[in-house]
């Protein structure tokens, strides 16, 4: 999860860097040294707030991103990663704080595992937005299309090199 923070954050925040090795090494090194820690003494909640921090420093470049996108499925793309992060959220913290009191139900909906499922769409709806904004800063005219009808992914032209 973090690592994936770091990911978003290098793609968000790259084109307004200066020094162009510093950052990736920088994030690379935060990355080791946290994973190595955090193998070693379990941060618990601090993990969770750590994961936090690193999300909202993503989210006020991505909404730039978001709002200076004119393709419609783009947009689409970047609202359905925030709405699998809520409902994702909503389902762990029912699991969490309601888990006695779901546990009798005749079904259990599975708040935990449901989380899992939607943090992937999470995860794959905001890579997907990534793509598309990165391959726009490159200039390689990206575009969302759907595999099977369904499945978005971005598909790039390159310019041809001169």
């Amino acid at each position: 999860m973090v690592w994936e923070m770091l990911l978003y954050i290098y793609i968000l925040y790259s084109p307004d860097w200066h020094y162009r090795s510093t950052m990736p090494t920088f994030l690379f090194l935060y990355g080791a040294v946290f994973a190595i820690a955090h193998s070693h003494v379990r941060f618990g909640i601090g993990f969770k707030l750590h994961y936090g921090m690193l999300c909202l420093l993503c989210i006020p470049r991505m909404y730039k991103y978001y709002i200076h996108t004119e393709d419609l499925s783009a947009k689409r793309l970047a609202k359905l990663y925030v709405g699998t992060l809520f409902l994702g959220s909503l389902c762990w913290l029912s699991d969490r704080f309601l888990c006695k009191k779901i546990s009798h139900w005749h079904v259990n909906p599975q708040g935990h595992a449901l989380w899992h499922v939607l943090m992937g769409f999470n995860s794959y709806f905001a890579n997907t937005f990534l793509m598309f904004c990165r391959a726009q800063q490159r200039g390689w005219a990206p575009r969302v299309v759907h595999f099977m009808g369904f499945f978005p992914y971005v598909k790039i032209q390159k310019p041809k090199a001169q």
